[in-house]
């Protein structure tokens, strides 16, 4: 039994619904019609010539991704060239695309959700909503206590391979029990992070001087993360959802890495 685009959209929609998109956000469909009939779906973290390459190739005509085509100040306009590309391309091959964002970063069974079950951790609340499992990041309790090196280490073996490495402040030594995490960019975060009873804090994009003003004032460790990396291990849980909803689907999770950075170089080292 086949499945049409607009099914899927509605289970997408159910579990995910827009309205937890933030205000700015723009989630949903992005370009296709979704009436048609599924002929394989592909699911990324970025939409890039290569994931849209990769889903003609593999006979997809549905590409499911996190982040937008394009966050434009002014919605529909196109700023850039590369995106109207983009755009050009999968209308030319009969692609649909379609973004599940901030409302996958808010919901239940969510990015930050993904994150804290690869680590063997248990969500007790969400960073933006402490005492409720919606809202923006998560927060629990690790299935064992472990020193922030050991975390670190952990973290790594957890996240798909990619070049930006991980960087991590605060004492090595320190014992990790109760941790919170943001996929994606969780800088605005950090005031509400350092009012929970934590020990360290994963997430990405920290910038010097967040990790510097944060350091000053709380004790909470910092583990900052490939961007990319953070929001991939929530692929797993759509595909899974996926499947169950549509056993005939048999979504694919796209293993090409759109992290930007090709590379990681410790200056200083010249071996």
């Amino acid at each position: 039994m086949s499945t049409s685009v607009s099914q899927i959209i509605d289970a997408i929609e159910h579990w995910y619904p827009v309205d937890l998109a933030d205000e700015w956000d723009q989630v949903g469909l992005i370009v296709g019609n979704p009436d048609v009939q599924t002929s394989g779906v592909l699911l990324s973290v970025d939409i890039t010539q290569e994931i849209l390459s990769q889903a003609v190739s593999i006979g997809a005509n549905l590409v499911i991704s996190h982040h937008p085509l394009d966050l434009a100040e002014v919605p529909g306009v196109i700023t850039q060239p590369h995106i109207a590309e983009l755009l050009h391309f999968a209308v030319t091959n009969n692609l649909i695309l379609y973004s599940i964002h901030t409302n996958a970063d808010n919901a239940q069974d969510g990015v930050s959700d993904a994150i804290m079950e690869a680590l063997g951790a248990q969500s007790i609340g969400s960073v933006t909503n402490p005492t409720k499992i919606i809202g923006t990041g998560r927060y629990g309790r690790l299935n064992k206590s472990v020193t922030l090196m050991e975390f670190a280490k952990h973290v790594a073996a957890v996240l798909p391979e990619n070049h930006s490495g991980i960087k991590v402040s605060g004492d090595l030594n320190r014992v990790i029990n109760r941790v919170a995490v943001c996929g994606g960019s969780g800088a605005g975060l950090l005031p509400l992070v350092a009012q929970l009873d934590v020990d360290a804090y994963l997430t990405a994009d920290l910038k010097h001087h967040a990790a510097l003003d944060h350091r000053a004032n709380s004790d909470i460790a910092l583990v900052n993360v490939s961007h990319w990396a953070s929001e991939w291990l929530w692929l797993a849980v759509l595909e899974r959802k996926l499947n169950q909803e549509f056993p005939m689907l048999q979504p694919m999770v796209s293993s090409i890495c759109t992290d930007p950075w090709q590379a990681e170089i410790t200056s200083g080292n010249n071996s």
